[in-house]
């Protein structure tokens, strides 16, 4: 995860010019691929308290973030997460050559989150990726974390309503503990065994070797940002991680 400083028109921006913004999430993205990561995801993780749709500048933002890393860094993949709005995620995914992007909140049902309800944007996102003619995956997340699904159901559930009813090309399980969500991802690989399944947090230098089998990929965030997904990435930290992961030195 490379979360970008706050951005212009965000309420935490403190008048750092887009220069500098931009060289931050290249040296985090140069930190990652010198650790041996595969790839990056690029989120505008400083502009939170975020909502359901993204200001027209955020989206200019962040494609000019996710071109330069792509540019720098083309032997990575690159997915996108534009807090919290998927249609801009697309439009930023597809104005790029992204590879896929990122739902976090909230690709079926409805959820209580900090910013208040957050409901379904399955429908919208599939008729707009069609509308703009992109071929763009989208990686759900099942159950985010940070929110409260309005329904109990369980995590096969939203697996299948996911990818079956919404139609999503791939997930991303994240569970209150790792052993909850390690338990999360097998029984999602029984019932949606033909798509991506990614693990969304939780994954450090100690537990990697226990969890790199067992799903397609993974996004790792605060085992490299000693504990806070709005630090920068610490190379040593993401370096530590790629030597425990089997990623340095790989050909």
């Amino acid at each position: 995860m490379v979360q970008l400083r706050p951005l212009p028109g965000s309420a935490r921006y403190v008048d750092e010019s887009l220069d500098v913004i931009v060289q931050a999430a290249l040296g985090e993205a140069q930190s990652l691929h010198g650790a041996g990561f595969t790839g990056v995801q690029v989120q505008n993780m400083g502009d939170n308290p975020s909502t359901r749709r993204a200001g027209l500048e955020t989206v200019a933002y962040m494609t000019r973030a996710c071109a330069e890393v792509r540019r720098a860094f083309p032997d990575l993949s690159l997915s996108v997460l534009v807090n919290w709005d998927v249609e801009a995620s697309l439009a930023v995914a597809d104005a790029v050559s992204a590879d896929f992007v990122r739902v976090e909140h909230t690709w079926v049902g409805a959820s209580v989150t900090s910013w208040g309800i957050s409901t379904a944007s399955c429908h919208e996102a599939t008729r707009f990726r069609a509308r703009i003619r992109s071929r763009t995956p989208i990686y759900a997340d099942l159950v985010e974390p940070h929110g409260v699904p309005l329904v109990d159901r369980s995590v096969e559930w939203w697996a299948r309503a996911a990818v079956h009813e919404g139609g999503a090309d791939g997930v991303f399980v994240t569970g209150a503990t790792l052993e909850e969500s390690l338990d999360g991802v097998r029984r999602v690989r029984d019932v949606v065994p033909d798509v991506p399944v990614w693990l969304g947090g939780g994954a450090t230098a100690g537990n990697v070797r226990r969890v790199i089998d067992l799903v397609d990929g993974m996004t790792v965030a605060t085992g490299i940002k000693h504990g806070g997904m709005q630090n920068p990435v610490d190379a040593r930290l993401a370096t530590a991680f790629g030597e425990a992961a089997g990623l340095v030195g790989r050909t």
